[in-house]
């Protein structure tokens, strides 16, 4: 089943700031009811969307990236201040181990979850289908591991 997106016509640059923040509290609702607590800092804008305690005292940090077009996203800053001024420098950055400790894709068509340990990326370009991420597809067991592992 896919989901309904924008049936009132919201503005194309409002819409994509609100469908964003949709995806994460999706993420986090995914996150909590699969057992993990969550929790979301209070300030935007960071380099991590939510900090989850994955167990064995191990807290980690998630960066949540939503997609509707099957392509997962590992960039941050693209929008850095343009929705204000287009005049601003874009500082798009590849998220890092300094930044977070995974990415958790939403598939904003279906609520379906990727996640992806942070160091997986390393030798990825800045996206990757979909398709070529079935390993980490409602792959929570890999909460389970991050926790064994600390």
């Amino acid at each position: 089943m896919n989901w309904e997106t924008n049936r009132t016509n919201i503005e194309s640059g409002q819409f994509r700031t609100i469908n964003g923040n949709s995806d994460e509290l999706i993420a986090v609702g995914r996150i909590t009811k699969a057992g993990f607590p969550c929790s979301v800092p209070i300030t935007t804008n960071g380099r991590y969307d939510a900090v989850v305690d994955i167990g064995n005292n191990k807290l980690i940090r998630i960066q949540i990236k939503g997609t509707s077009i099957g392509t997962a996203g590992f960039t941050g800053g693209g929008r850095s201040g343009r929705q204000i001024n287009r005049d601003v420098e874009q500082g798009t950055y590849k998220y890092t181990k300094a930044d977070c400790d995974l990415i958790f894709i939403i598939d904003g068509t279906n609520g379906e979850c990727y996640l992806i340990p942070i160091e997986d990326i390393d030798q990825w370009g800045g996206t990757k289908k979909l398709s070529k991420l079935q390993e980490y597809k409602e792959n929570w067991g890999i909460l389970e591991k991050m926790a064994e592992d600390s």
